[in-house]
């Protein structure tokens, strides 16, 4: 029973409570046998009946007040289907290697792993990026204001501090020579307000970098701060499946508020410099920073920096029970698991069809999809609607209508319907022990006889898209936007605060300073060289201003968060233009960061 329903019902049974007490009053010969008082209805039937009307008339109000989910959820269905669906449960999975391990081995994204049993039933993740496992591991790390060892650099002279970390190859008989790494991949595993500073020491703050066999190495490999990649932001590292006909840039947003850790990997390339030259078991790796320590520097030590790591998301397929066609409804309700709908809820369903007695089979398309034009008679077609399942939990169930082009039933009665989901174990992730090697994670298929498994974040609660004051409206009317009329308006700052608050699904402390903390917005036409490999151009494009308040910024500060905004207006540029984002901070003159111009990525015909 929602809030809402509640409100309304408790609003109906006063009104009837008084109007009725007045009507009595007023007219005692025809409605004096009532017996009803503001406060009280002696007449045990009376009183029935006045709560179900309560309860018919609150619904119709719940109705009418609902904005109207049918056209919002059919026109979201088309351009952003994610937006409809709830967030799952995330997480950050290690695959840890065993001494066993001596050669390169890969873990391709879309692994599925289990974790230890939560009332009974194991909860069902997948990883989102592919985890290159090499018998490398980080022996300790590092960071250290002047006077510092380290070898000698002409680009890193100026540095004020150095990040040092410390790999050794996990065979004592084994050099990285004869390895041959090249990247690794590290996730900051440190606390958020530790870990989201030293993101912005790596991308912000790196002169450069040398491969050493020490700080006293006379010939140490340097390195340019390109070498240092960021990950998260392409479209192959999203933790959300998303549509094709989805715009990337807002799931960069979905993905900042709802799960910022997975922003907090990097690579490191290049590392195979230093092993033509006949690099040893260990090998050192320096970062010459043009800042000294931040706070919270002594926390940083070998643990910080984790190898074999991608972030895991609590979807897996699940194939519905079997729905038998009778035409005694207009829709049917979709079970992922008839044993278990404690444990299952849809994310999405992905494909339709239908078997007669006689075997004939019939494949169902999404009606509002864009598979009408030129379509022959008699296609089947299929919609799903998503409502609330009431309770505590506010989690969701989808019921399915099947129809034709004139909405009416297109299957004769006693076809059997089979449907392909993708589901969630719902909120029992968040329900996961956390802390002392828990919660435990095993791979779903197979054994893992060269790894072991290890969560190094608390699986998160399951996040339900905002419905109240027509937040889908507002998300609707958001859609024409593009960075020109957000920065063309009256209030610039207001506009991008409006819609990054569409995107706060987590609705927490610290994801409201993200959007508290924008506190102005510029741009004007510029003119650079095309950033195109193998483009000899100048071309126009765009110089965005973008001013945050550090104060306001919280946990996760301002370099991220702009990060992923300069990502963000990136992906509206057409394709023969570019945008620069220069971040500012309130209150100082000299810019924080200027990122490099990025070419847009936006088709047009």
């Amino acid at each position: 029973m929602s809030d809402a329903f509640l409100r309304y019902y408790n609003q109906e049974l006063g009104h009837i409570r008084r109007q009725s007490a007045e009507f009595a009053a007023a007219n005692p010969k025809v409605a004096g046998h009532l017996r009803l008082s503001q406060t009280a209805v002696d007449d045990p039937h009376v009183a029935r009946l006045i709560e179900a009307f309560a309860y018919l008339t609150a619904r119709v109000r719940l109705k009418l007040d609902d904005d109207f989910p049918e056209l919002t959820d059919a026109l979201l269905s088309v351009l952003y289907p994610h937006h409809l669906a709830p967030v799952p449960s995330t997480a950050i999975l290690q695959f840890r290697p065993r001494p066993e391990l001596d050669k390169p081995y890969l873990v391709p994204a879309l692994t599925e792993v289990e974790s230890e049993p939560v009332d009974g039933e194991p909860c069902r993740f997948r990883t989102t990026m592919p985890v290159e496992l090499w018998p490398v591991q980080v022996v300790s790390a590092s960071l250290a204001g002047r006077p510092f060892p380290a070898p000698e650099n002409p680009a890193g002279a100026e540095a004020k501090s150095i990040l040092r970390l410390t790999l050794a190859c996990t065979d004592p008989e084994v050099t990285f020579t004869d390895l041959g790494v090249d990247r690794l991949r590290f996730f900051l595993n440190l606390q958020p307000q530790v870990a989201f500073r030293l993101y912005e020491l790596l991308f912000n703050h790196v002169l450069s970098v040398a491969l050493a066999d020490g700080p006293e190495d006379k010939s140490p490999v340097r390195l340019g701060r390109e070498r240092i990649g960021a990950v998260g932001f392409e479209p192959d590292e999203g933790v959300l499946p998303y549509s094709p006909r989805s715009f990337l840039g807002y799931r960069l947003l979905t993905e900042l508020f709802a799960f910022p850790e997975k922003f907090l990997f990097f690579d490191l390339s290049g590392l195979s410099a230093k092993s033509l030259r006949q690099a040893g078991n260990k090998l050192e790796v320096f970062f010459y920073l043009d800042c000294p320590p931040p706070d919270g520097a002594r926390l940083i030590n070998g643990a910080a920096f984790a190898l074999g790591c991608t972030p895991i998301v609590n979807l897996f397929k699940q194939a519905a029970e079997p729905i038998l066609l009778d035409h005694s409804q207009t829709e049917y309700h979709v079970l992922a698991d008839a044993r278990r709908p404690q444990a299952r809820e849809i994310y999405s369903i992905d494909r339709v069809s239908a078997t007669s007695p006689a075997g004939e089979r019939a494949e169902f398309l999404p009606l509002y999809g864009t598979h009408h034009g030129g379509g022959a008679p008699g296609r089947h077609y299929w919609f799903a609607t998503r409502r609330g399942r009431g309770g505590q939990e506010r989690s969701s169930e989808m019921y399915l209508s099947l129809v034709d082009l004139a909405l009416d039933p297109s299957v004769p009665a006693d076809w059997t319907v089979s449907v392909e989901t993708t589901c969630s174990n719902r909120d029992l992730p968040a329900r996961l022990p956390y802390g002392g090697s828990h919660p435990r994670f095993i791979l779903a298929a197979g054994t893992a006889p060269i790894f072991d498994l290890a969560c190094l974040t608390p699986p998160n609660r399951v996040l339900r898209p905002q419905s109240g004051d027509g937040a889908r409206w507002r998300l609707i009317s958001q859609l024409s936007l593009n960075h020109l009329s957000l920065l063309d308006g009256p209030e610039p700052a207001s506009a991008l605060k409006e819609m990054l608050a569409l995107y706060d699904v987590r609705e927490a402390p610290e994801t409201r300073a993200i959007i508290d903390s924008v506190h102005a917005i510029d741009h004007r036409r510029g003119t650079a060289r095309a950033p195109i490999a193998d483009m000899p151009a100048i071309c126009r494009g765009i110089d965005i201003d973008l001013t945050l308040d550090r104060e306001r910024a919280g946990t996760l500060g301002t370099f991220l968060p702009a990060a992923v905004l300069e990502r963000f207006f990136a992906l509206y540029c057409g394709i023969n233009s570019f945008s620069r984002v220069t971040l500012r901070a309130k209150g100082h003159a000299e810019p924080v960061c200027r990122f490099p111009a990025r070419a847009g990525a936006r088709l047009t015909l």
